[in-house]
Formats: structure tokens, sequence, C-alpha cells
């Protein structure tokens, strides 16, 4: 399993990897920067192989994890791989809040994601990835449930 988030000591999205911890997880931190987290999404995939990637972005508005199934860049739209449902079942069985976002950004997550799909596509990966948006850290206020759901959740996917 290969968890990604994005640099910064304020970054939720950082903080909630710190907080994992497990033989079987391997942690990348992406640098706040469009080549460069490109770059290193491509690097760690390629460098841990796993068969699940979870990356997640901090998203400072919303209260609760919004999924995102889909990235895109120009048009072009990628779709993930990652069982969407079991991930629901999973967050819905440790009561968190989430939705299913319909709307990719343009900015920073999801181009690391549309990046890293590509990857797993044109090297014909059995990698499932999906991208997870966590709040801010005025409106996060369940992160040690998601930190133990996740620790838990990577341990399933083994």
């Amino acid at each position: 399993m290969l968890l990604t988030a994005f640099k910064g000591n304020n970054n939720t999205s950082k903080i909630l990897l710190d907080s994992v911890y497990g033989d079987h997880i391997h942690k990348k931190l992406l640098t706040n920067s469009f080549p460069a987290c490109e770059r290193e999404i491509i690097e760690a995939i390629a460098a841990y192989r796993p068969d699940h990637v979870i990356s997640f972005g901090q998203k400072p508005l919303i209260d609760r994890l919004y999924i995102e199934p889909v990235a895109c860049s120009n048009g072009e739209i990628l779709e993930s791989a990652f069982s969407i449902s079991a991930l629901k079942d999973s967050l819905s069985a440790y009561g968190i809040p989430f939705e299913v976002s319909d709307n990719p950004s343009n900015y920073l997550c999801n181009h690391a994601y549309y990046h890293g799909l590509q990857y797993i596509e044109k090297n014909r990966l059995h990698t499932k990835m999906v991208f997870i948006h966590v709040p801010g850290r005025k409106r996060f206020e369940n992160m040690d449930v998601v930190a133990a759901w996740l620790h838990d959740f990577c341990g399933d996917r083994l």
C-alpha cells in the first residue's frame, strides 16, 4: 500500500499521513509544485509497485472527506479502478462523513492524481489508485477516527 499526501506542516493531508504507520505501508510526501508532484507520484509508484495507492490532499473549506473517482487533464478523463463501493462501505462502517465528488479540480491534487493514473494505465500495472480530499484543520474534527480507519483499511488490503 502506498499513501501519498502533500508537504506542509499545516497541511492536514500530511498530518493524517504522519499518524498512520505499518510495515506494509509506504508513504510519500509530494511537493507543492506541478512538475515536482507529477515526477514524485510516478517515481513512488515505480519504486514500490503497490497494489493500492491512496492519495490525500487538503481542501480547506469542506467538512467531510471527498472521494475523487476521476481525474482530468485537457478534457481527458481517467477513471479510478479502485473499488469506490468498498471505500464507501468502509468509511460508513466507521461513521466517517464523506461525499463522492463529481467535479475534479484543476489544481495540484488533480494533477498528481491524473499523472499517477496515467502512469498506471500506460504501464499496464495492476495498481488501484484513488484520491481523497480531507478538510482543513479547522473543519477536520474527526482526524483521529479517519487515521484509525486508514490504518485498518490499509491492513485489510494486503
